[in-house]
């Protein structure tokens, strides 16, 4: 393929444009002229998220007729599928929607991809797919075995991507996105709770604050995303971290530092879950050879930036 073939502007359609990781890929992918439309059914993500110039159809992937009226009428050359339920206390509370919107949905994307005008497919898979180690997860030797429904469901979603890609020959790429920080955040995680409670308090309640992970800036994940679009060949699984951990403590004292403020956590026990993998942070030196990609925001620039968007 020549440079001017590898970066030439297309046509992608984005699912779960309008969401945390979504909305932060969309605003990437409009520099360089592509043309994104973006797919949400707004149960979580946000309109008001996208950028000027994204496109947005709000339907549900496990709408057939909806999305595959969407299919033929834009004739995207690349689909990014980041739809999916991903808070884990609300997959845990409602396993049967997780694994019918993140397995069912994912496979009737897929199967409205096939024979259509989709020429690469990439898959928003997660690190919760791992099993606990004592290291850093590698792709291609560290074991398979999640804790919760959430990493079960993107087992299986993964199994049916590897298939289509198996059986069409599309270029295709699974992406394992770690813990993500920055602007726009959709759900209750750990990082804007902590940001909530600050704009009324110095106190923060916490579950358990020592175990740690691999907390990379949303605009790397989108960067990584675009880099990965861009040299899209064969089959792919591809870790997006930093390959730096860091607990709930550590982001705690650097939020000290960096607002000058004492900050005093107590423990929630609603909070502490019930299992805890103490370390998960990813080897990236794979993702590094397939892209040059590499993250460039260190976490306390991420939190910087929140501190900002907060009005703190």
């Amino acid at each position: 393929m020549t440079e001017a073939a590898l970066w030439a502007p297309r046509t992608i359609l984005v699912t779960g444009a309008a969401g945390f990781i979504g909305s932060a890929l969309c605003h990437r992918l409009l520099s360089p002229g592509h043309r994104v439309v973006g797919y949400d059914d707004l149960s979580r993500g946000r309109r008001e998220c996208l950028p000027q110039g994204v496109t947005l159809v709000e339907g549900d992937i496990r709408d057939r007729a909806r999305f595959d009226e969407t299919l033929s009428a834009i004739r995207p050359d690349c689909v990014i599928h980041l739809a999916a339920m991903h808070f884990i206390p609300d997959c845990i509370a409602r396993p049967h929607d997780t694994l019918d919107v993140n397995v069912e949905g994912t496979r009737r994307v897929l199967e409205r991809c096939r024979g259509s005008a989709v020429r690469s497919f990439i898959f928003a898979s997660s690190a919760a797919v791992y099993a606990p180690t004592e290291g850093a997860c590698v792709e291609d030797t560290t074991p398979l075995r999640p804790m919760e429904i959430y990493g079960e469901s993107k087992v299986a979603a993964e199994q049916l991507v590897r298939a289509f890609h198996e059986d069409t020959g599309i270029a295709t790429s699974i992406v394992r996105v770690f813990n993500a920080v920055g602007r726009h955040e959709t759900n209750p995680h750990v990082i804007p709770h902590i940001f909530e409670s600050l704009r009324t308090s110095d106190v923060i309640a916490l579950g358990n604050i020592a175990p740690r992970r691999d907390y990379i800036d949303t605009r790397d994940v989108a960067e990584a995303l675009l880099s990965v679009l861009d040299r899209s060949n064969g089959l792919r699984v591809l870790n997006v971290g930093t390959g730096r951990a860091c607990s709930v403590g550590d982001i705690v004292e650097s939020l000290r530092r960096i607002l000058a403020r004492p900050i005093v956590v107590v423990q929630e026990p609603s909070r502490v879950r019930e299992t805890e993998r103490m370390l998960l942070v990813a080897d990236i030196k794979k993702i590094r050879r397939a892209t040059r990609w590499s993250p460039r925001f260190h976490l306390e620039e991420s939190l910087k930036d929140l501190v900002s968007a907060y009005g703190l």
